[in-house]
């Protein structure tokens, strides 16, 4: 009897010891936001980067098929859409006067105006299920900052948001996301061809396919003079489109 209890006491610790090694195992090899996912319920993280991403994403898919802004004030509707005109004239034999010299800025600034608030109230939301939860939740008014870059749309928020249950608190200063967009390219690109409209009245849209083979540059020539430019990727399809009007010929003359 003494034998078999014996037995029975050594492998129940061996059970033990291999559940222990499998917490641990499993704790090592989580995330960061699974860990907190696992003591929290729910990530607060993964809700907020919600929060900013869709507006953000909302945004782009405006502002790309409207010369890059929410609400065109000078613009050529071409197939329902407000293409703002980024170098514009009214003179004839003249070159355009650009509108927007400073086109990534002026977009980041768009992005973020649009969803500052909508981001905001995405997050209060979060925070008040956190308190219905029993959670402590304190943060600042949050302060959103967009960027474009190569290959992606930055888009940071700084918060300071603090979790409380108990004796376990969780910070966040700053949550950030980065949505995969090629909107970067196409800006340099359009600020290229605006500086081409402006000194010669016109540009040369190949030159830019063949330095940047996975982007497609159409230029359409409108009857008023004014020139659309259309500048996406092939693969993706993901477009940027705006308007010029630069050294207009009087109609019968060309």
């Amino acid at each position: 009897m003494g034998l078999k209890r014996g037995k029975k006491a050594q492998l129940t610790i061996f059970i033990i010891l291999g559940l222990l090694i499998l917490i641990v195992l499993i704790l090592l090899f989580m995330r960061n936001d699974d860990l907190k996912s696992y003591f929290v319920g729910s990530s607060p993280v993964e809700e907020i980067k919600n929060c900013v991403e869709k507006p953000v994403e909302e945004m782009l898919d405006i502002v790309r098929f409207q010369g890059g802004s929410i609400d065109p004030e000078n613009y050529y509707l071409y197939e329902d859409n407000k293409l703002e005109y980024l170098c514009y004239t009214d003179e004839e034999y003249k070159t355009c006067v650009v509108q927007k010299p400073l086109l990534k800025n002026s977009i980041e600034e768009e992005l973020r105006a649009y969803a500052q608030p909508r981001i905001k109230n995405c997050i209060e939301s979060v925070r008040n299920s956190l308190r219905d939860q029993g959670y402590e939740v304190s943060m600042k008014n949050p302060e959103l900052v967009v960027e474009l870059f190569p290959s992606d749309v930055m888009a940071e928020v700084d918060l300071d948001l603090s979790i409380k249950k108990g004796d376990t608190t969780e910070t966040y200063k700053k949550i950030r996301v980065e949505i995969d967009s090629m909107m970067y390219d196409f800006v340099m690109i359009s600020t290229s061809i605006v500086q081409w409209e402006t000194r010669y009245g016109d540009s040369e849209v190949m030159n830019y396919m063949l330095y940047y083979p996975e982007i497609k540059v159409e230029k359409k020539k409108q009857g008023d003079g004014t020139t659309v430019y259309m500048v996406s990727n092939w693969d993706s399809k993901e477009m940027f489109m705006f308007a010029v009007k630069s050294y207009v010929v009087p109609a019968g003359l060309i």
